[in-house]
C-alpha cells in the first residue's frame, strides 16, 4: 500500500505530472474497467429474463477476463490508487465506451452486448499485452515527494530569512494624503497602486508600502488583489506571492503574529 503521505500529494497532481505511457495505460485500464461494468451491469439486469441462459454464459466468459485484477497487476497498484489517479486528472472514458454506457440495450440484443464484450475483451488485451512501464507510478510518486519536500526547504527558507511577512492589499495611492504618500513612498514611486498592510508574522512593517513592480490596471483586474510579501530589515522586498498561490507558505506561517485594524491601529496577537 502507498503511504498517507503519498495519498496526500493526489490532489495537486495533474496529468502533466505521468509520462505519456503511463496516461496511456490509465486510458487503457478506465476503458476496461467501465467495459466490465457495464457487462456485469447487464447481467445484474438481465440474468431472470427471457435470455436468462445467455446471460449466465456470457457472465462465464466475463469472470474468465478479471478487469480488477488485470489492472491491479499491470499498473502495480492498488484499485483504489489507480481510481485516485483517475479522478484526480479526471480521465474520461473513450468515445466508444462513453456510448456502450449511453446507449439502451435490450436484454436479447445479442448482437450488441456480443460486441461490448468483444471491446471488452480488446481493451482487456491490451491492458495485458503492454509494454512494461519505464517509470512506475511509484516512482512518479516518489519523485513528486522529492520536488515537494525540496520546494518546503526553499519556503521554510524564504520564511527564516524574512524579518517581516504580511498580507497586503492592493489600494490606489489616491487613498493617501499628499504628506502620507511623502511619508510612505518613495519620492520616485511612480504606480497608482500601492499596498495596505492587513495582518502577518514576525516583524510588522508599515501600514503602507509601495509595491514590488510596476503592475497595471489591467494586470490588478484579476484575483490577485491580495499578496504575501517577504520584507528584509530595511523593508525592501524579498519576495511577494499572489495570495491565491501561497496556501504552502500559509500553512508553515500558522496564526498571525500582529494585524492593522480598518483605521490603521496596530493589534498584536497573544
Amino acid at each position: 500500500m502507498l503511504s498517507i503521505a503519498i495519498f496526500a500529494l493526489l490532489t495537486s497532481l495533474t496529468a502533466e505530472d505521468f509520462t505519456q505511457q503511463q496516461l496511456s495505460l490509465l486510458q487503457v485500464a478506465l476503458n476496461t474497467e467501465q467495459l466490465s461494468q457495464r457487462l456485469t451491469d447487464g447481467y445484474l439486469s438481465c440474468q431472470h429474463s427471457a435470455s436468462a441462459q445467455y446471460w449466465d454464459n456470457l457472465h462465464q466468459d466475463l469472470a474468465s477476463f478479471p478487469a480488477l485484477s488485470m489492472i491491479e497487476q499491470t499498473l502495480a497498484l492498488p484499485i483504489e490508487s489507480y481510481r485516485d489517479f483517475v479522478q484526480t486528472i479526471a480521465l474520461q472514458p473513450s468515445r466508444n465506451v462513453i456510448i456502450w454506457q449511453s446507449r439502451e440495450l435490450a436484454c436479447d440484443d445479442e448482437d450488441a452486448w456480443e460486441q461490448v464484450f468483444r471491446d471488452y475483451r480488446e481493451a482487456y488485451f491490451a491492458l495485458e499485452l503492454s509494454s512494461p512501464l519505464e517509470q512506475s507510478f511509484a516512482d512518479t510518486l516518489a519523485l513528486r515527494l522529492q520536488e515537494q519536500d525540496l520546494l518546503q526547504q526553499r519556503y521554510q527558507q524564504l520564511i527564516e530569512s524574512s524579518n517581516s511577512i504580511a498580507i497586503a492589499s492592493v489600494v490606489h495611492k489616491s487613498q493617501l494624503s499628499s504628506i502620507e504618500q511623502a511619508n510612505y513612498l518613495h519620492l520616485d514611486y511612480q504606480s497608482d497602486y500601492i499596498f495596505r498592510t492587513q495582518k502577518g508574522w514576525k516583524h510588522y512593517p508599515p501600514l503602507f508600502l509601495g509595491m514590488h513592480r510596476y503592475l497595471s490596471a489591467a494586470e490588478l483586474a484579476d484575483d490577485s488583489q491580495e499578496w504575501l510579501i517577504f520584507l528584509d530589515h530595511q523593508q525592501h522586498f524579498i519576495s511577494a506571492v499572489p495570495l491565491i498561490q501561497a496556501d504552502a507558505y500559509l500553512k508553515l506561517l500558522g496564526a498571525e503574529h500582529w494585524s492593522f485594524d480598518r483605521h490603521g491601529n496596530l493589534k498584536r496577537n497573544p
